[in-house]
This record gives C-alpha cells, sequence and structure tokens, in this order.
C-alpha cells in the first residue's frame, strides 16, 4: 500500500522520536516513532504487523535519549494502515481510532510541549 495520501492530511505530521511499545493481542513490540500527527503515528518495530490490525499503542516520553524518570505515557488504541521493510526492521503508519477526547487532547498537550505542534 502507498504511504503518500494524494489528499491533504487532517493533521500534520511531526518529525519525533519517541520510544513506543506496541500492542496486538498477546504480542508486544518495541520501537521508536518516526513521526507524530494528532491523527496517527509512523511506527519502526522490529518484526512486522498485519496491515488493519487494531493495536494498542504506547507513547513514552524520552529526554536525552532516555525515557523520562516519571515514566510519562499515553496509550492510544489504533489500526494499522500501512507497513513497509526498512533499514531498521518494519515501518507502519497508525491512524488513532481513539474516540475519548482527553487522549487526544493529551497527545496534543504532549506535541506542544515538545516543541512541534
Amino acid at each position: 500500500m502507498s504511504r503518500e495520501n494524494p489528499v491533504q492530511r487532517a493533521a500534520p505530521r511531526h518529525s519525533v522520536r519517541l520510544a513506543a511499545e506496541l500492542r496486538v493481542g498477546s504480542i508486544v513490540a518495541t520501537g521508536s516513532t518516526r513521526d507524530v500527527s494528532a491523527g496517527g503515528v509512523c511506527v519502526e518495530l522490529d518484526r512486522h504487523v498485519e496491515e488493519g490490525a487494531l493495536v494498542e499503542v504506547i507513547l513514552y516520553v524520552v529526554e536525552d535519549d532516555i525515557e523520562s524518570a516519571d515514566q510519562r505515557t499515553l496509550t492510544l488504541a489504533a489500526t494499522v494502515q500501512w507497513t513497509a521493510e526498512g533499514d531498521r526492521g518494519y515501518s507502519h503508519g497508525l491512524k488513532f481510532v481513539e474516540t475519548d477526547a482527553q487522549k487526544i487532547a493529551a497527545l496534543k498537550n504532549a506535541l506542544h510541549a515538545l516543541g512541534i505542534a
């Protein structure tokens, strides 16, 4: 599936590396984000996750390449929109399916606090 969408995105993407964990059922994969928006995230993992899978993505605040001591996290539900094999494993384009307005507001606040939104 093509990663490029000819239609204008509803939320701009911001290039940022955050530690991330992806949970699909009992499977847990760790990696990092490549970019983040209020609508979704691109996560690089060492394993492949099927397109269409419903996943839980946990984003960790990272300071100086180390996870924050207070372990602030944000957990959101998402679907895998596309996957691509890359140099560091697999990239996965995730679309948030979260309906919890508080979690979406928390994501926007986190992006703002990082100085990227």
